[in-house]
């Protein structure tokens, strides 16, 4: 009997195998004996966790001692974003970051 976090790990891998395997899931299923509600359930979780990582990291806005303070986001690709230390530029920033 496997722990969750050994079905859990199975179950990722068999999904990443269906997605480079060009079956439909029902098909995927059906060749590797496994129940298509099961498949869809755990499909519905590696969803989730490939769109809460997304492509963004924490944004961590600092002040400068200099006159013109600036918000500075870095990407995960290394896009460097700077924007003046405004009432604006703030709000704009959480409006991205809710979005």
């Amino acid at each position: 009997m496997q722990n969750k976090k050994e079905q859990r790990e199975q179950m990722m891998s068999m999904i990443e195998d269906w997605q480079s395997s060009g079956l439909k899931q029902r098909d995927y299923c059906s060749a590797n004996k496994v129940a298509y509600h099961v498949f869809h359930y755990w499909y519905g979780v590696y969803r989730s966790k490939k769109t809460d990582t997304g492509s963004f990291v924490p944004v961590k806005v600092t002040a400068t001692t200099a006159s013109k303070e600036q918000i500075t986001i870095l990407g995960v690709n290394g896009i460097k974003v700077q924007l003046p230390l405004t009432k604006q530029s703030i709000d704009f920033v959480k409006q991205l970051l809710l979005a």
